[in-house]
């Protein structure tokens, strides 16, 4: 059996980081992308979608974090055997697009395109002032206290957090 010449092994091992290292980039790239896709805010969705989305970001916050260190276990080494900075770039990219999957991982993202009014106001409805007499309002009652929230002041935002008789509510739509 003839040994391999000196060397041979090292195209081998960068292959094998790169392999590596783009693995667990597209996988944690994919892992956080689809809740983001299967939850469509404004879209039919499904009952299996739903469950598997709220799964996976069950999972996310691990996972990525695992993959990230992976990956930065084949970037390092990968980085010292890389000669052009077309590839370096490359492996940087990969690093990072890791470490913002991991962040993503770890936030609302629909917090972001939904942000709850912060301090709702409320006046008598005969001392509203910024609601047209034909404007559409959500009307929320909770025993005899009622409060209305108009349509086009909760069109940017979707959510209210307030409190009607003391219980604590969410209005959207």
């Amino acid at each position: 059996m003839r040994n391999p010449p000196p060397g041979s092994w090292l195209p081998r091992l960068r292959l094998s980081l790169a392999l590596l290292l783009a693995a667990a980039t597209l996988g944690s790239l994919a892992w956080v992308a689809t809740p983001m896709v299967l939850v469509r805010p404004f879209g039919a969705q499904t009952p299996g979608g739903l469950a598997l989305s709220y799964a996976m970001r069950l999972r996310a916050p691990r996972l990525t974090v695992l993959l990230f260190i992976l990956g930065l276990a084949a970037a390092i080494p990968l980085w010292r055997r890389l000669g052009s900075w077309k590839g370096r770039l490359l492996a940087g990219f990969a690093v990072t697009s890791l470490a913002a999957c991991a962040f993503l991982a770890r936030s609302n993202y629909f917090e972001w395109i939904f942000r709850p009014l912060p301090r709702p106001g409320f006046v008598a409805a005969g001392r509203a002032q910024d609601v047209a007499e034909n404007d559409l309002v959500l009307g929320v009652q909770v025993g005899a206290e009622a409060h209305a929230y108009p349509v086009r002041a909760m069109a940017y935002h979707h959510v209210v957090n307030d409190a009607i008789a003391g219980e604590p509510i969410v209005a959207t739509y």
